[in-house]
């Protein structure tokens, strides 16, 4: 009988250390803040080299941060919040 997908990754990450863990939680971070900046970007209809000028950044840099491949720093995110008529805000976690 073959695993599920959820039993697989389930397993992989038990094997893990801590700092695999520890990087694994930053990736998600910098993932779920990516997809942000991503999905309020297209609700605006901005590229993303409009959204670059509106925050005096270049496109690369909006590139970067959303794929993920950059930690922006609180500064930068609030420069794009501000062009995207958002918020910059800390949401309590929610424990299972």
């Amino acid at each position: 009988m073959s695993l599920a997908y959820d039993e697989v990754v389930a397993s992989r990450r038990a094997r893990l250390g801590a700092d695999a863990v520890a990087q694994g939680e930053v990736f998600a971070q910098a993932y779920k803040i990516a997809m942000q900046v991503m999905d309020l970007r297209n609700k605006h209809g901005l590229t993303q080299a409009q959204l670059a000028e509106r925050c005096g950044m270049s496109q690369a840099d909006i590139s970067r941060i959303e794929r993920g491949s950059t930690s922006p720093t609180a500064r930068t995110l609030q420069r794009i919040a501000d062009a995207l008529e958002a918020d910059v805000c800390l949401v309590a976690r929610v424990h299972t």
